[in-house]
């Protein structure tokens, strides 16, 4: 579970900003929002503050935590049937 925490706490800024880039629409000019992804990151802290990049962390966790906990657990069993790591 602190493997879980771990990804969702470190990941979700990226998302945020991935989300951001995907959903942004032209405004009445015919410009989009932001230029690309450093500018996105920019006018986000700027508008948000730091803490903007970890909105929705709960919600990201119980998305993204499980899946985490089963690709751990999947990779181990594998590696047994494998006998990958045995001396």
């Amino acid at each position: 579970m602190i493997s879980a925490c771990c990804t969702a706490f470190f990941s979700l800024p990226f998302d945020n900003i991935k989300t951001k880039m995907q959903k942004q629409k032209p405004g009445p000019d015919g410009k989009l929002p932001y230029s690309g992804m450093p500018d996105c990151f920019a006018k986000s802290l700027a508008r948000e503050g730091v803490t903007g990049f970890w909105a929705g962390l709960p919600t990201y966790y119980f998305r993204v935590g499980p899946h985490t906990v089963i690709v751990l657990l999947t990779s181990e069993v594998y590696k047994k049937w494998l006998g990958v790591g045995k001396n």
